[in-house]
């Protein structure tokens, strides 16, 4: 039996969150990059700093849900093939955690991403706190479906812990 996913989170970060910074779509090395990026938010107005943990998988549980559509500019979705990747860091690009790294077609594969228990995992275990960001990416071929994240249909969903922590001495 498959182990189910993370059942603790508090949050979901989407498009619709306040800590979406922009939506981007690049060429990099022969391919069309497209997605979102997201900063955690500044401090609380104690001064006290925000965290995102994506939790990864344990003995109990496959990780924090990860759910994806990407549509491509004209119509239909990207290639099977097409690389996606879930990363945070901070914001001078150190401390990069690739929190997952499949294809789209492992999120095309699923019918209702919904569903209980059917969405994609994080692999790892990450914690985003004052002055990161957490990167969405869709990676095509040049020359392939071009992703558009700006398309009314595409999405996507990622299941966390949204702590505000206070540390006192």
């Amino acid at each position: 039996m498959a182990l189910p996913l993370y059942d603790g989170a508090n949050y979901q970060l989407r498009r619709e969150s306040p800590e979406l910074h922009r939506e981007f779509q690049e060429s990099r090395d022969g391919k069309l990059v497209a997605g979102w990026e997201l900063r955690v938010p500044d401090r609380g107005p104690d001064g006290v700093p925000y965290q995102f943990i994506f939790v990864g998988p344990t003995q109990e549980h496959r990780g924090s849900a990860i759910r994806l559509r990407m549509m491509a500019k004209g119509g239909g979705e990207p290639d099977d093939s097409a690389a996606v990747t879930v990363e945070s860091y901070y914001k001078s690009g150190s401390e990069r955690v690739v929190i997952f790294s499949g294809t789209y077609g492992q999120f095309r594969r699923i019918p209702d991403q919904h569903a209980a228990n059917a969405a994609v995992a994080a692999q790892v275990r990450s914690e985003a706190g004052e002055d990161y960001v957490i990167r969405v990416a869709v990676a095509c071929p040049d020359g392939g479906p071009r992703p558009d994240p700006v398309a009314d249909d595409s999405y996507f969903e990622l299941d966390c812990v949204k702590l505000w922590w206070n540390e006192t001495a």
